[in-house]
């Protein structure tokens, strides 16, 4: 009997788990969203120069994103590092954050990049 009841909780788990997934946006959609945010002065003003900033994609499942700590629901993460011409500007020339997005939307969640509204 037991046996049988933690087949069932299983079973009945499945779909939403399934469905839950399905409906998360991938790899390539969240990247996209995040060019489109990071577009313009400093991040690059090519989708090929952005893109070159964003040196790693994350799915956070649990929301504990390294830009804003814990958040609920799912998140994307980009970590973004671009080396300015001037070094006196950010950190000695070199923006190191992160931008985050919610993972079943494509919204700013939140970022500790400058100039990211």
């Amino acid at each position: 009997m037991k046996r049988l009841v933690a087949t069932l909780i299983v079973l009945l788990a499945l779909p939403h788990t399934a469905a839950e997934a399905a409906s998360l946006l991938s790899e390539s959609q969240a990247r996209n969203k995040a060019i489109q945010i990071l577009t313009g002065d400093p991040y690059g003003n090519s989708v090929a120069e952005v893109s070159s900033h964003i040196v790693e994609m994350r799915l956070a499942q649990s929301g504990d994103i390294r830009a804003c700590g814990l958040r609920k629901g799912p998140a994307w993460e980009a970590h973004v590092v671009v080396v300015t011409p001037n070094k006196d500007q950010f950190n000695h020339g070199v923006i190191d954050g992160y931008l985050a997005l919610d993972a079943r939307n494509g919204k700013l969640r939140c970022a500790n990049l400058p100039l990211i509204d």
